[in-house]
């Protein structure tokens, strides 16, 4: 490790405390910017300010856009040097069912070996880690040897628009890019696949895109003893089902093809099928199919997610709509979804509105060094976990950056359990004390090693 330091050399109380203390601020984002309480975000920015010294005087900060802060830790030895940016969010989604959680959910307790709250995974245990890295290492007499960058997004659970999209084009119009960017992603994960002997490190390469649509059916109103033989809403439903019943076509892109190449070694059973993916994909199409998890990684997916019809149980609705979710694959398009949508809906007379669309992530290379020193830095940590490529189905800040840097890469060095991954964006949400300990090595190795790896 660069410069000899104790890369677990770190105070895990005070980063406990300090993460518990984020968490009782309450930043949760809102679609409409008017709903959010952006007073609770000023006070996140003076906590950060109070709670690392060493950064807030060593590296220059500014804010963009009134919430979104960025640190530059200048380096006095590698100009020339791309620099690299380490990214995460503050804001968190909203509380439901408050009286279900074993911990308030702005509590930021502390309780058998967990920090418990909204936000205690996704994402302020990532903010809260890369400052406490900095911190210690600035401390530590560390002396980085390229420009590193710190942006914490204030808006990504909304679509990033005014917080990590206002940072990317900023670095745009200043002419920086980037050697590497590193974001919240994939995990240490075990039995993502039936017949994996060992667990997965899953760095995220690419993000599928994600775009809302809404289908909107007519039909005949009036009172509902004497119905059509198709209402608006009976329409609708023939439409969800043919959608459902007829899936956008599946096709193999890259980091899905890496990922089961790289796991073939570790799944006995399945190894010359895997190794030979791209050959026997026709082949095992239906076999992925079946599983959500691989069924995702191989086409573009429609999720219905909300309705719109009838304002009284006697009554036919002219109208009824529904907004379907969109997770595009690498080579689909939301117009294509749509073309597929008509085609297996022939004869149905409906109307299609785009309200959202979204990003389109590229893909990372894998055979570049800072990909290279993250499957080094995951090996060490976890030498029993194979480190994967990954397509990730979920969207992050990490796509808005894509403008001034091509090594992009999503990964949090937490061990997740099955009860512990579905807490986020739900009740209980909480991280175990090792996880947040083990996110902060991570960076304090990442940070340290960049220039002084034998590659």
């Amino acid at each position: 490790m660069g410069n000899s330091i104790d890369p677990k050399g770190f105070n895990i109380d005070q980063a406990v405390e300090h993460l518990s203390q984020a968490i009782r601020i309450n930043t949760v984002s809102y679609p409409d910017y008017q709903a959010t309480d952006f007073a609770r975000y000023e006070e996140f920015l003076h906590f950060l300010e109070k709670a690392y010294p060493s950064v807030n005087r060593v590296c220059q900060r500014e804010i963009i856009n009134d919430y979104c802060p960025f640190y530059l830790w200048k380096s006095e030895s590698g100009q020339g040097k791309k620099p690299i940016l380490l990214i995460g969010h503050y804001d968190v989604v909203p509380v439901e069912a408050e009286n279900e959680w074993e911990e308030p959910p702005f509590s930021g307790a502390v309780k058998d070996g967990f920090i418990w709250g909204r936000g205690a995974l996704d994402n302020k245990q990532q903010v809260i880690s890369v400052m406490e890295a900095a911190e210690y290492l600035i401390n530590a007499g560390f002396q980085p040897d390229r420009d590193i960058y710190l942006v914490f997004g204030y808006d990504e659970e909304v679509g990033g628009e005014r917080g990590a999209a206002q940072a990317a084009q900023y670095f745009k119009e200043q002419g920086i890019e980037f050697e590497c960017v590193i974001d919240e992603g994939g995990c240490i994960a075990d039995g993502i696949m039936e017949g994996l002997v060992v667990p997965a490190a899953l760095i995220g390469i690419a993000e599928k895109s994600w775009s809302n649509i809404r289908i909107t059916v007519s039909g005949q109103g009036g009172h509902s003893s004497m119905p059509p033989q198709h209402t608006a809403i009976g329409k609708l439903a023939q439409i969800i089902a043919s959608v459902e019943n007829n899936p956008m076509p599946a096709h193999l892109i890259m980091p899905v093809q890496e990922m089961f190449k790289k796991m073939a070694p570790y799944m006995p059973g399945k190894k010359p099928i895997l190794k030979n993916i791209d050959r026997l994909f026709p082949l095992l199409k239906s076999m992925l199919s079946k599983s959500p998890t691989t069924n995702a990684m191989i086409r573009t997916t429609v999720a219905f997610t909300m309705t719109e019809g009838g304002e009284a149980p006697n009554v036919l609705p002219q109208k009824a709509s529904v907004v379907a979710n969109l997770r595009i694959l690498h080579g689909d398009s939301v117009d294509q979804v749509i073309a597929h949508i008509r085609k297996v809906n022939p004869g149905m007379d409906f109307e299609v509105e785009k309200t959202l669309v979204g990003d389109i992530s590229g893909i990372s290379p894998i055979d570049v060094p800072p990909y290279q020193l993250l499957e080094r830095i995951i090996g060490e940590m976890y030498p029993q976990a194979v480190v994967l490529p990954y397509l990730m189905a979920g969207g992050t800040d990490s796509r808005k950056y894509a403008g001034v840097c091509d090594k992009i890469y999503r990964f949090s060095a937490m061990v997740l359990d099955p009860q512990e991954y579905a807490s986020i964006h739900s009740t209980n949400e909480r991280i175990s004390i090792e996880n947040l300990a083990s996110i902060i090595e991570f960076y304090c190795r990442f940070l340290s090693a960049y220039d002084y790896k034998n590659m």
